[in-house]
């Protein structure tokens, strides 16, 4: 051991590393000798919680006691069957993951690939070695305590993501509330939002404007996960503050929340965004856009992908946006979408695209179906499946 007090702990030249007083290891041995033995060396490497199994019988009955980080197990009959031990450990999924270093007085390759396949995560070769065996110990403790700390971060996330995803979801307009918009105004309102795996940016709303009136906005924040949520639930909240007056002027609008999205957000990140009024009694769209896919607008005289080109907010201060004016009479559906539809990847490594989904909305609409909305998203999961990389959301409107 080191003679120095402020240096850290050695033992023959092995610095100890961090303390392992908290770790727990089951000695498994039939021999009162090597039991001894092996405690005396856990507790020159600072490991205190030991206990003992003599017999294959205790082990399991231990292991699931003591709750060891480590098993020092012997593979030597008559009482220690060392191999049908580790076996029956491996068999039970929540050991799965424990360290069980062997220790065997066999040094041949056939009996050391045995124990590895029976599940030994290492093997010690007898007599045992005292700066070996430390030096093995402490190498699978501190692996077995980074993999924990791994574990708890991993499930940490993922509850901060559910978190977050349900947050998210509360955004949503509710279905209460948008019959509600809709109806007055002869109006049919589906809409769909599935949040990705990873939880993405997506937001849209809905605004009743007066009695004519409402307004349509659906955004995409950059990037994925906790950040992209964040952003998203930033960008809601300055949507919520808007006085109702700015809500008739989409190109002044996306104006304003570009110039308040480029003070909060750090460089690269950025919004596409699209909002439109719709005006029941002039029946025209009047709409501002900020790089999003361009939506889908379904007449009389045929469909077309509505212009959603623009600036995305955010990226850039001081951009001005433009508005824009189509013509949506009864009879007519306004489709909305995220990127998502139109980018996710089949087997065959193939995106929709925008022409693609053109065509799929025209073979849905000549089929009459009731709800055309559920009967798109049907042929899209049926070919790109329903785990996807990004938020989606979809938002068919149909005038009567």
């Amino acid at each position: 051991m080191s003679a120095n007090p402020g240096s850290p702990p050695t033992l023959y030249g092995i610095d100890l590393g961090i303390p392992l007083n908290e770790r727990r290891v089951l000695i498994a041995d039939d021999s009162s000798f090597n039991r001894k033995t092996l405690a005396r060396f856990l507790t020159w490497a600072g490991i205190t919680q030991v206990e003992f199994a003599q017999q294959s019988e205790e082990v399991l009955a231990r292991v699931d006691e003591f709750h060891p980080d480590l098993v020092l197990l012997d593979t030597t009959p008559p009482r220690m069957d060392g191999i049908g031990v580790c076996k029956s450990l491996r068999q039970q999924p929540h050991h799965r993951d424990l360290p069980i270093l062997m220790q065997s007085a066999v040094n041949s390759d056939q009996h050391r690939t045995i124990c590895f396949q029976a599940g030994a995560t290492d093997i010690i070769s007898k007599p045992v070695n005292p700066g070996e065996c430390i030096a093995r110990v402490r190498y699978h403790l501190e692996r077995m305590s980074l993999i924990q700390e791994l574990r708890e971060f991993r499930e940490r996330v993922e509850r901060d993501l559910r978190m977050a995803r349900s947050m998210q979801l509360a955004l949503v307009p509710e279905e209460d509330k948008i019959l509600e918009i809709a109806r007055p105004r002869a109006l049919d309102i589906e809409m769909h939002f599935r949040s990705s795996d990873e939880v993405g940016g997506d937001f849209w709303t809905l605004f009743e404007i007066d009695d004519t009136k409402i307004g349509l906005f659906i955004a995409d924040l950059s990037g994925h996960g906790i950040t992209a949520a964040i952003n998203a639930f930033r960008l809601h909240t300055l949507m919520s503050r808007l006085p109702s007056a700015e809500l008739l002027d989409p190109a002044a609008l996306l104006a304003q929340l570009n110039r308040r999205l480029n003070d909060i957000l750090t460089i690269g990140q950025y919004a596409t965004a699209f909002y439109g009024v719709l005006d029941t009694r002039t029946d025209c769209l009047t709409y501002a856009s900020a790089g999003s896919p361009d939506p889908i607008l379904g007449r009389h005289d045929g469909m077309m992908a509505v212009d959603a080109s623009g600036v995305f907010l955010g990226a850039f201060a001081g951009e001005t946006y433009e508005n824009r004016h189509v013509a949506v009479p009864p009879g007519s559906f306004l489709f909305l979408y995220s990127d998502a539809l139109t980018e996710s990847l089949d087997q065959e490594g193939e995106m929709l695209g925008e022409k693609g989904l053109l065509a799929w909305i025209k073979d849905v609409h000549a089929s009459g179906v009731d709800r055309p909305l559920d009967a798109l998203l049907e042929r899209h999961a049926a070919r790109y499946g329903t785990h996807l990389h990004d938020d989606l959301t979809t938002v068919w409107l149909q005038r009567h």
